[in-house]
Order: C-alpha cells, then sequence, then structure tokens
C-alpha cells in the first residue's frame, strides 16, 4: 500500500529489529505427562486413615473431583484469554529496492517505513467485552458444576448411608432371629412344634446372611462411585462416617432460596451462564459488523532516490468491496440467534425440573410418612402385642416370629423410603437461586 524509502539501513538497526520481534514472540516449553509422578500424586492425596463425614466429603469433592477442576482450569484459560483480548493490530514494517535497468547516476531506490492502524471502528474495545463475557460465562459454569458436584456426593452419600442403615437393621434382626431360632429348636425337641419350622427359620437366616447390604456387588460399586465423585484412589484408606443423620437442609442454605415464580429460576446459575453467553456472542455480533467498515492505517515515509532524501506520512484504507466480511457475520449471527434460544431453552428446562422435583418431593414425603406413621407403627404395636400374648400363653411362637418379620420388612421399605425423600429434597435443593442477586434486564432475551 505504500512506497516508504530509506537510504541505508545498517546491519546494528536489522540486528535490533530482529530481536525486537524476536523478543516480542512467546515459546511454548513442551509438557509431556509424568505417568508415575501423577499415579504417585494420586494414591498420596490420602496417606493415612481418614474418616470422612457428609460435610467433609463435600468439602473433598470441590477440591480433589477431576471434572470440577478442569472446569476451573477452563475457567483460568477464559481468563486469560480476556487479558490477553482487545489489543491492536500489530505495527507493519515496509521495506522495498527497486534498480533502474537502464543505468544513470543513481540506479538503486531503496525504501522503508512503518504502518500502525487506527481502530476507529472501536474493535478492540468489543473484542475485550466479547471475551470479558465469555469469561463471566465461564465461571457461572464452575458454580453451576459445584452446586450439581455437591447434589452429586450428597445422593451417593445417601445410597452408602442406606446400606449400612439396612446392615444394622439385618444385623439386629439376625440377632433376634437366631434367639427365635433357639426356642423353635427346643420347642420342636418337645414336640410342641414340627421340625420344618425350624428348617424354615434356618433358610431364611442363610437367605439373610447372604443378601448383606454392604457386601453385594450393587453396594461395593456405590461405595466406589462415591469416592471416584470425591476425586480419591479406588484404595484410599478412608472411612465413611454414616453416624450422623442426613442433612439435605445444608445444601439449602448453601444454594439459596426457593424460586417464588417461575421467572425467578432466571437467576439459577445455569441460566445466568447462558445469558452471558448470548451477552458475549452479540458483542462479538457486533465486532464482526464493525470489520466491514474501512480500517485506516497511517505511517511514515522515508526515502531516497535520485540523489535526493524524502520523508513523508502515509495514509490508507481498506475498501470493502465484495467480502464485507459477511462469512464471519453470518457465523457470529449464527452463534448469537443459538445462544439466545439456549437461554430461553434453560429456562424452560429448569422450569420443568422445578414443577417435577416439587410434586416428586411430595410424593416422598407422603410414602415415608405413611411407612412411618402408619405402617411401620402398626407392625410394630402389632409385634408388641404379639409378644405380650406370647407370654400370656395367648400366642404361639411362630404367630411372634411372623410379626416381627413384617416389623423388619417395613422397616426396611422405610429406610429406602426416606432415602427417597433426602434425595427428593436435595434435587430440589438443586434448583434453589440466590436471592441476593436481580436479573439484568439486559440480559433477558
Amino acid at each position: 500500500m505504500f512506497r516508504i524509502v530509506q537510504r541505508s539501513l545498517s546491519v546494528s538497526l536489522i540486528l535490533s529489529i530482529g530481536a525486537g520481534i524476536y523478543a516480542g514472540c512467546r515459546t511454548v516449553a513442551p509438557a509431556p505427562i509424568d505417568w508415575p509422578h501423577e499415579a504417585a500424586v494420586w494414591s498420596d492425596a490420602v496417606t493415612n486413615r481418614v474418616t470422612l463425614s457428609a460435610a467433609s466429603a463435600r468439602d473433598l469433592a470441590l477440591i480433589l473431583n477431576p471434572e470440577i477442576n478442569a472446569l476451573r482450569l477452563s475457567r483460568q484459560n477464559a481468563e486469560r484469554e480476556a487479558l490477553a483480548a482487545g489489543w491492536r493490530e500489530d505495527p507493519a514494517f515496509d521495506l522495498e529496492s527497486l534498480r533502474i535497468l537502464r543505468g544513470g547516476p543513481h540506479p538503486w531506490i531503496l525504501g522503508s517505513g512503518l504502518r500502525f492502524s487506527l481502530p476507529l471502528t472501536g474493535i478492540p474495545g468489543l473484542e475485550k467485552r466479547a471475551a470479558l463475557a465469555y469469561a463471566r460465562a465461564d465461571a457461572l459454569a464452575v458454580t453451576a458444576a459445584e452446586r450439581e458436584l455437591l447434589a452429586e456426593v450428597g445422593q451417593r452419600w445417601l445410597a452408602c448411608a442406606t446400606d449400612a442403615r439396612n446392615a444394622a437393621a439385618q444385623k439386629a434382626y439376625l440377632a433376634r432371629l437366631a434367639e427365635r431360632e433357639r426356642q423353635v429348636a427346643a420347642l420342636v425337641a418337645v414336640g410342641e412344634l414340627p421340625p420344618d419350622e425350624r428348617e424354615r427359620l434356618a433358610q431364611e437366616r442363610l437367605a439373610l446372611e447372604t443378601t448383606c447390604p454392604c457386601c453385594s456387588a450393587e453396594a461395593i460399586a456405590r461405595r466406589h462411585a462415591l469416592l471416584r465423585t470425591l476425586g480419591l484412589h479406588p484404595d484410599a484408606p478412608v472411612e465413611l462416617d454414616f453416624a450422623a443423620a442426613p442433612q439435605p437442609d445444608a445444601l439449602y442454605a448453601a444454594f439459596g432460596a426457593a424460586p417464588a415464580t417461575d421467572l425467578d429460576l432466571v437467576r439459577h446459575p445455569r441460566v445466568q451462564e447462558r445469558l452471558v453467553r448470548f451477552e458475549g456472542s452479540e458483542e462479538a455480533l457486533r465486532a464482526e459488523l464493525r470489520r466491514q467498515y474501512p480500517e485506516l492505517e497511517i505511517g511514515p515515509q522515508f526515502g531516497h532516490e535520485e540523489g535526493s532524501a524524502r520523508a513523508g506520512v502515509g495514509v490508507g484504507f481498506t475498501l470493502p468491496l465484495w467480502n464485507r466480511n459477511r462469512q464471519a457475520i453470518a457465523e457470529a449471527e449464527s452463534t448469537r440467534d443459538s445462544s439466545r434460544f439456549e437461554a430461553v431453552a434453560e429456562w424452560r428446562t429448569l422450569v420443568a425440573e422445578w414443577h417435577e422435583a416439587r410434586a416428586a418431593l411430595q410424593a416422598a414425603e407422603t410414602l415415608e410418612r405413611r411407612l412411618r406413621e402408619e405402617r411401620l407403627a402398626s407392625a410394630r404395636a402389632a409385634a408388641e402385642r404379639a409378644e405380650r400374648l406370647y407370654r400370656q400363653g395367648e400366642a404361639t411362637l411362630t404367630e411372634l416370629i411372623a410379626a416381627e418379620a413384617a416389623v423388619y420388612d417395613i422397616h426396611e421399605a422405610w429406610i429406602e423410603a426416606e432415602r427417597g425423600l433426602n434425595e427428593a429434597r436435595i434435587r430440589l435443593a438443586l434448583l434453589y437461586v440466590d436471592s441476593s442477586t436481580e436479573p439484568d434486564p439486559r440480559r433477558t432475551p
């Protein structure tokens, strides 16, 4: 575009320019994966035997979970990209050398110069705002993923805690069943009960012992799934403390408050992430639209021709006649429209999940209350009455054993129902919103 002329270029000047260009270029060192080191770091995360509670398990998952750490790394990358965005175009250096073919006193014409682009279109600022919006969206994605992770840890902890409670209930019932088995054996010995009753009790005890809640393949898989969610090695020496009662209400306080209306779900991190990405896509579209405008370039000119030195200023600009950045504008517009649709679709998904979670919680509360207040209470009262009548000689031992078996079956069903209730509470808490923030009208598509 420019014809910039200079008398001569010294070797030192050329070396200085080359050194400056080299200093401005960044190199990246290779970063190979040291697999033995990675294996040692993972296995050494927990060296001493420790006991984890539900609260400490949640804290540990936020530190060691690989998926959440990958999202945090992505957020850091987005922040670095935002810091590097918005810079002007680098200046360009021109060097020309011409020779007059048919001689003359000065056959050589040399020229050099610099070109600087003036960002009058405001593209760097728009690119900066778009990069900052995408960085905020990645931060909101981490927030939403942390909520999902805490809910997943809570659900997996409940599954393992339910296995432990079932094992404790089974152990107590087996102890009672062994006592009844000795009583039945004594009655069989004196001829008051048939031998089949003793065999039936023995078969029932063996069946219970072979279905240990903590020893089954499903229970082992649930424990390993919990350790995997926590980010621990499968052989990590940890003990899980299920003594404390599950407290899903702790997530309620951490996640905010229940939405009063469907529009309150706009404040949910999942929707906010989509809205911020929509905002960034609009800024990116504006930047692409600005690229169809002429770019102004200016720079000094120096030259030596026909024995005389010259100096001046050159001005130039692009002519957007055919291209006009059509492809990039179409792609940016498609991205903007997709981001807008995804934001609305995510809000609708949350509304559906909120209503479904409330209905599931109501059903779980009804089932747990009926099992606890009606069936379990009735079965325990029947067992107490059967034991009292047995002591008075008005009921048989077989009737007492049947009543106690009914209590055990209903108690197991109630434990599972309580697990379902707590999982429904966690599922509902996951949809809570931060009541301290108000939705930005500019982000509402």
